[in-house]
């Protein structure tokens, strides 16, 4: 038995030395790419004289190294920043859970690395942070960014391991970051009673396969997350589809979403997201619609977006007035609760103008809306129920 201990011990030590000459011999390569984005927002609600403003700022960062034709590392660094006065409610793009509120000098958070070995070209195995989402909006401009906002699940945070062959994606790990909240919510007869959180039990699986007929994507999608806590966990399941044409393109999801699973007290929800374009020639139509049946208003955990809604319907005709330039007339509707007995709607229509540098990633996105809530239960605080104006300047490059 010590001999069968030693030789396997030897073994290991003449693997070790042949990948440690093996990347000592062959120089990696160090690709750098990144975004900016510099945005400011105002709001002007009409029964008031003030404008208030806010303004954000976003720098990521992404080191792809590569040792050789199979090893190979990512590793991601962010710095973003927010400030606002009196502008919680205000829309705009968020900038994510890590975000500071200072945006001159923001913070710059490691936002995780991994290392990749892909021994072929339709497989690869990761270990590391890692990151996934399901069901990204892709024509709502609102709705750009999954750690926010995504139908089917928001992005998640682990810290494990991936298995990636052909358009099978495996995922394991535990949570990490945000993702590694433990939180509670105590209800009695109905109502809410508080919460307690703890750190340090999630984990989390995640599957997902990636069907190509005819060039149509076909995705569906499962993710269990325990919390190791009695009756506590979740479950999502879908499917993600993208359809195209010479001229039209459909994106569609089904998702459902349940918690609490071994419990008399597992509440559900069922979304459903339409997203057709239409493309032709300098002319283009795109459209989002959103809909939610959902169990409980009160205790379901409905993580789609920021802004939860168990319904929404936006229209976007834009025209290409010039290679570089495009104008767009967004009509939207609004239920603004997850509610039905509320009525809390909303219109919103204005105008967005996009510009960019042909030939190189630089985008302007210039927007002015008018905000319009329709119905009774708006709250006359902060002059919610009043109509109100909103202004907005995006710039964004990538390298």
């Amino acid at each position: 038995m010590p001999e069968f201990i030693c030789m396997n011990k030897r073994i290991l030590l003449y693997v070790l030395l042949f990948v440690g000459l093996s990347l000592a011999f062959e120089r990696p390569k160090l690709d750098l790419s990144g975004m900016i984005m510099v945005h400011a927002y105002a709001d002007w609600n009409t029964d008031e004289s003030n404008v208030v403003h806010r303004y954000e700022s976003m720098l990521d960062l992404d080191f792809d190294v590569r040792f050789n034709d199979r090893w190979s590392a990512w590793l991601e660094i962010e710095a973003m920043g927010m400030a606002m006065d009196g502008m919680e409610e205000m829309e705009g793009m968020d900038m994510g859970d890590d975000a500071t509120m200072d945006p001159v000098h923001p913070t710059v958070v490691f936002n995780g690395a991994y290392v990749q070995y892909a021994p072929s070209e339709h497989l690869a195995f990761r270990i590391g942070d890692l990151n996934y989402f399901e069901g990204l909006f892709k024509n709502y401009y609102d709705f750009g960014d999954p750690r926010d906002d995504a139908a089917g699940i928001r992005q998640k945070s682990i810290r494990g391991v991936e298995f990636l062959w052909k358009g099978l994606q495996l995922n394991a790990g535990f949570g990490s970051g945000s993702n590694d909240q433990s939180c509670y919510y105590h209800y009695m007869f109905g109502e809410y009673m508080g919460m307690d959180c703890k750190e340090g039990l999630t984990y989390e699986i995640h599957a997902a396969y990636d069907f190509e007929i005819a060039d149509q994507v076909f995705r569906p999608y499962a993710d269990y997350k325990s919390y190791q806590r009695k009756d506590f966990n979740e479950l999502y399941a879908g499917l993600d589809i993208s359809l195209s044409s010479e001229h039209f393109a459909l994106h569609g999801l089904y998702g459902f979403h349940s918690v609490f699973l071994a419990s008399d007290d597992a509440v559900s929800n069922h979304v459903f997201l339409a997203e057709p374009s239409f493309e032709f020639s300098r002319f283009c139509i795109i459209g989002s619609l959103f809909y939610a049946v959902i169990d409980d208003p009160e205790r379901t955990f409905l993580e789609m977006t920021t802004r939860p809604e168990y319904f929404f319907v936006a229209v976007e005709p834009s025209v290409a007035l010039l290679e570089s330039l495009s104008i767009g007339i967004p009509l939207e509707y609004h239920t603004n609760t997850l509610d039905k007995d509320e009525d809390l709607q909303s219109w919103r229509v204005g105008g967005r103008f996009y510009f960019n540098v042909p030939g190189y990633k630089i985008n302007i996105i210039s927007m002015i809306l008018a905000d319009i809530p329709d119905d009774k239960d708006w709250p006359s605080e902060g002059n919610k129920n009043d109509p109100s104006l909103i202004f907005g300047v995006e710039v964004m490059f990538d390298f």
